[in-house]
């Protein structure tokens, strides 16, 4: 079966913040909002997708996606890449303009972005790349070929040059606004518990979950809400359990906070919930250490419990997302319950502490 009717080549500048979670959270959301794709290109922290449509549909591929990123800063229209250099990046300027489609519509600019030190040659400085230069040749050539004028402070349309492993070039679309995940910081809420997340990776692992709107996430280990906040912003409801009570009152002011109504918070023990393929999506920071909250079991006995838990709960064909040191083998585990491993991901906190991100999926 095909894929459809091409909609539009597009690629998504990623943030730097984490290795590899930037493009899994744009690929889980592509599937999540529905949109068929092929990725035509990865490169660091570039990633461009063709995306599709059945015949006679209509998608809302990038207002859906740009609305629950965390880690992307920008979706552009894609119109080509080449080999980083300047003769050859000023020709797909060239040749990206033939076609009456690449027509402007009112004033443009050209802005060009550099991923680390891409592009820079401290040997040899004549071959560098020199974003300001760019700017001003592309600017020239795009002018030259459409009639458009520049406008440098308040254009209608803004070209966008991404110097990483090679030259990508494009139209923006739009810029991702992660202001609001700064406003929502740990600190910030109404309850506050060191060690929380930041919104915008919590964001990301919801991401992960693939949970849509109107459907049911459960966090066992809901401690002050920050997947419960982010899944319930995005439309989900949500679903919190932590054995400390405490944890449960301060996440329920948490919720209320952000207008999250569509909740159920309860006291329970993560490995004994009473619910059987119940939850759409199932997420969980298993505690780390000997505390209150094991209640004097080991962490490898917390944790296969608490994995046979989440099983029951699934709903088949669906995923979960689970957060652990890396030192446990929580992947070995999961399989063992019967879940397929999908991804991992590594993440260092601190130099005593790594953590591992495990997304899993329950059979059919």
């Amino acid at each position: 079966m095909g894929l459809g009717v091409l909609l539009m080549k597009i690629f998504f500048i990623l943030s730097g913040e984490h290795k590899t979670l930037p493009k899994s959270e744009v690929l889980a959301t592509l599937e999540t909002t529905g949109t068929k794709f092929r990725i035509v290109a990865s490169f660091d922290q570039v990633l461009v997708v063709d995306t599709y449509r059945e015949p006679d549909t209509e998608t809302e591929t990038v207002s859906g996606i740009r609305k629950r990123l965390a880690l992307s800063h920008e979706i552009a229209e894609f119109y080509g890449f080449c080999d980083r250099e300047k003769e050859k990046i000023l020709s797909l300027a060239e040749t990206s303009f033939t076609s009456p489609k690449r027509g402007l519509k009112g004033t443009f600019c050209v802005r060009i972005k550099r991923v680390k030190e891409y592009g820079k040659d401290g040997y040899v400085p004549a071959f560098s790349l020199k974003c300001t230069e760019l700017e001003r040749d592309i600017g020239q050539i795009i002018k030259n070929k459409t009639g458009a004028e520049v406008d440098l402070s308040l254009p209608e349309e803004t070209i966008i040059g991404v110097i990483t492993n090679k030259f990508v070039l494009g139209k923006r679309i739009c810029k991702i606004d992660r202001s609001n995940y700064e406003k929502r910081r740990p600190q910030k809420r109404p309850y506050f518990h060191p060690g929380t997340m930041l919104p915008r990776t919590c964001r990301s692992l919801v991401n992960l979950t693939r949970i849509k709107p109107g459907e049911k996430l459960a966090d066992p280990f809901c401690g002050t809400g920050g997947f419960l906040i982010e899944a319930g912003l995005v439309g989900a409801k949500v679903y919190g359990f932590d054995i400390e009570e405490e944890f449960i009152d301060g996440c329920r002011k948490n919720l209320e906070h952000y207008g999250i109504k569509d909740s159920v918070l309860r006291v329970a023990d993560a490995r004994y919930l009473d619910y059987n393929e119940y939850f759409d999506a199932v997420i969980g920071d298993l505690p780390y250490g000997i505390s209150s909250s094991t209640k004097g079991l080991s962490r490898e006995k917390l944790y296969m419990d608490s994995l046979k838990s989440f099983y029951r709960m699934l709903k088949p064909g669906r995923y979960a997302c689970i957060i652990g040191p890396v030192e446990i083998d929580t992947e070995k585990m999961a399989e063992e319950t019967g879940f397929k491993i999908t991804e991992k991901h590594t993440e260092r906190i601190h130099r005593s502490l790594t953590r591992k991100i495990v997304v899993i999926k329950k059979h059919e």
